[in-house]
């Protein structure tokens, strides 16, 4: 019985020592005698982007000398670049520690070490730029047409063009780019950044940009913007409007405000407006801001005129107009329709002249006739069957200035106006003021009447009816009318 229990007391002791020699692999056993037996990351290379979302998981497996893994040992994690979370780590039932590896918005290359004891292992892991963006579209910053100026006409002649870059959600591309930018079409000598008709640039936080320079002509540019995607496709945007306007000034006109536009200033004196539209050889308005000087080149004493002025200055009525300067010229009355030399010079040294008529301000016309009245007493003689009246003409300013060379129309309910001798201007129904008896502003015009177009004297002599003449200023709404009563006493 006694050996019965020490058997079985004895296979007890057996299986309890072959319980404890062959326990599980997680075994505790001294960390010095630990060994760290792999390092693995699963991405060598990650982007310096700085989101925390974006990391590298890196996994350390920890056994004891015997090759077991071990459960629930600390292992410590550091770095000398970016940062670890966490930096330390227990190891899980299969003796992994693991810990995730981010970029902190470094830059090169990071040795990540696990420590566990007095045994330690390090990895590698490359901090790159940020991901290369593709580019999905390009396009110019500036919609609206866009004008420079010929060289050497004092205008702005650079302009910097601008072009943006964008990904697939419209958002810009921040990395650097080669964009090229390419002139299609461009008047002789416009050019990109002083090369020629293309060039390229590095784009800066999804921007691109050129200069566009003028050269000696006017006329349309078209400019292409090009890149090329990471799969070598290319992308590229055209802009057609862009102008080059306004070369030097290739011809002038002048011009003077019209009848009755002129402002009183006493004495006889008017002043109107006067402008000077200038023209390139193209045809094209020149640019704003030219400076013009306006002169008499005569030196009338009787007018003067503002000197200064520039392209695109404002009018009377606040208005202005492409490539026009306008500038004030003051007269005396007495010389209206009078030519009047002027000349102006620009800011670049060109000179031009014109001629200008100075316009009737306000007119009136004054109008009596001698005689008034025609009889018709006998035939043939002493009264013939043509008899005919003086109109004489009197033509004023607004002032009371009598004017000159101004053209009068002639309109009749009877008789015929007499073309005069010498001729004024050829034709019968129109006369031209000039000096009478030494009054200026003077014009006489005979008109005839014919002793049938009175009715006979009847029963109640004698036969009467009248005739109107009205006198009217040509180029105005002005005239005036004298009624001349004819009277017939024999049949």
């Amino acid at each position: 019985m006694k050996y019965s229990k020490l058997i079985l007391l004895f296979s007890i002791t057996i299986i309890v020592v072959g319980l404890l020699l062959t326990a599980c692999d997680n075994r505790i056993v001294d960390p010095l005698n630990y060994i760290i037996a792999s390092m693995t990351t699963d991405e060598n290379v990650i982007f310096s982007d700085g989101d925390e979302t974006t990391f590298a998981t890196i996994k350390v497996m920890i056994k004891d000398s015997d090759n077991f893994a071990v459960f629930g040992q600390a292992v410590q994690f550091r770095t000398d670049m970016g940062y670890l979370t966490p930096a330390e780590a227990i190891t899980d039932s299969s003796g992994i520690a693991t810990v995730q590896f981010h970029d902190g918005n470094a830059f090169g290359y990071a040795t990540i070490e696990a420590i566990v004891g007095n045994v330690s292992e390090t990895i590698e892991i490359y901090i790159d730029g940020l991901p290369p963006q593709d580019v999905s579209s390009i396009g110019f910053d500036i919609s609206e047409q866009i004008q420079i100026s010929v060289q050497g006409t004092g205008g702005t002649e650079t302009f910097e063009l601008v072009a943006s870059l964008y990904d697939s959600s419209g958002q810009l591309i921040n990395q650097a780019k080669t964009v090229w930018f390419e002139l299609l079409y461009a008047p002789e000598g416009t050019n990109i950044n002083n090369v020629g008709l293309i060039d390229s640039t590095t784009s800066i936080a999804g921007k691109a940009s050129v200069n566009i320079n003028s050269g000696e002509h006017s006329g349309i540019v078209t400019c292409k913007v090009f890149t090329y995607t990471l799969a070598g496709g290319i992308i590229s945007s055209t802009k057609s409007n862009i102008v080059v306007a306004s070369g030097i000034t290739h011809t002038v006109e002048f011009a003077i405000a019209g009848h009755s536009s002129g402002i009183d200033m006493g004495s006889g004196m008017w002043k109107v407006q006067i402008s000077t539209l200038l023209n390139d050889i193209e045809g094209n308005p020149v640019a704003a801001g030219t400076a013009v000087y306006f002169s008499l080149p005569d030196e009338p004493e009787w007018a003067s005129v503002v000197a200064a002025a520039y392209v695109d200055n404002q009018n009377a009525q606040g208005d202005s107009l492409a490539g026009v300067a306008y500038s004030y010229l003051t007269y005396d009355g007495s010389h209206t329709n009078d030519v009047v030399s002027v000349r102006i010079e620009t800011g670049l040294g060109d000179i031009f002249e014109g001629e200008l008529i100075l316009p009737l301000q306000f007119p009136v016309i004054d109008i009596v006739a001698v005689p008034q009245h025609i009889d018709w007493w006998e035939i043939p003689n002493p009264s013939p069957y043509y008899q005919s009246t003086e109109i004489r003409i009197t033509v004023m300013d607004g002032q009371n200035n009598p004017i000159d060379n101004q053209i009068v129309v002639f309109s009749t309910t009877l008789g015929e106006p007499l073309e005069p001798y010498p001729p004024d201007t050829g034709d019968p129904y129109t006369g031209l003021t000039n000096v009478i008896d030494g009054e200026h502003g003077r014009l006489n015009k005979e008109v005839e009447f014919y002793y049938q177009e009175c009715p006979p004297p009847g029963t109640a002599p004698p036969g009467t009816t009248t005739g109107s003449i009205t006198a009217q200023i040509l180029g105005t709404q002005t005239s005036n009318q004298i009624t001349i009563i004819l009277r017939r006493y024999i049949d």
